[in-house]
């Protein structure tokens, strides 16, 4: 909450989620605070903890969350991503308008909040995500995107700072 105005009930919020190793949905207009209070929550999981954030779009491909195609297993006839770095070895992560991506984000997306597992290539690895912060101006409108929206146990909307 520390200088945070007027996002205390948001700060504990954050905590509640990752103490139940939920997910967090934020929606509320831009400059709210929504990726702070997101970005604060890695720092107080551990001093080491892996964070990671993105901004999606309709054209954000699956490797800006996932991570590239590893050449090397490619060689081998093997398909296989290359997480370091990225959202599958993360262990807090802030998504920012999480309901704009395409269907191949998404889907991948809902296994990664559901199971906490990742498929990467011909084997479904562990992912340590203790709790995932997602963002949106909107709530989402299109029926598809429910199954997403109801991965987030933990929801509140976030208004701007009285004046």
């Amino acid at each position: 909450e520390n200088g945070l105005v007027e996002r205390g009930a948001e700060a504990r919020l954050v905590l509640l989620a990752a103490c139940c190793g939920e997910h967090l949905l934020l929606i509320g207009p831009p400059g709210t605070a929504k990726s702070e209070v997101a970005r604060r929550l890695g720092s107080i999981v551990s001093d080491d903890a892996a964070f990671f954030q993105r901004v999606l779009t309709r054209f954000s491909v699956p490797e800006e969350l996932f991570g590239p195609l590893s050449l090397r297993s490619l060689e081998q006839d093997v398909y296989r991503r290359n997480t370091t770095g990225y959202l599958p070895e993360a262990q807090v992560a802030f998504i920012d308008e999480v309901f704009k991506a395409n269907s191949a984000v998404l889907n991948a997306l809902l296994m990664i909040l559901n199971e906490k597992r990742f498929d990467n290539g011909n084997e479904q690895v562990d992912v340590p995500l203790v709790c995932l912060v997602g963002a949106s101006n909107e709530l989402p409108q299109d029926p598809e995107l429910q199954a997403l929206y109801d991965r987030f146990l933990f929801r509140k909307l976030v208004n701007p700072v009285s004046d």
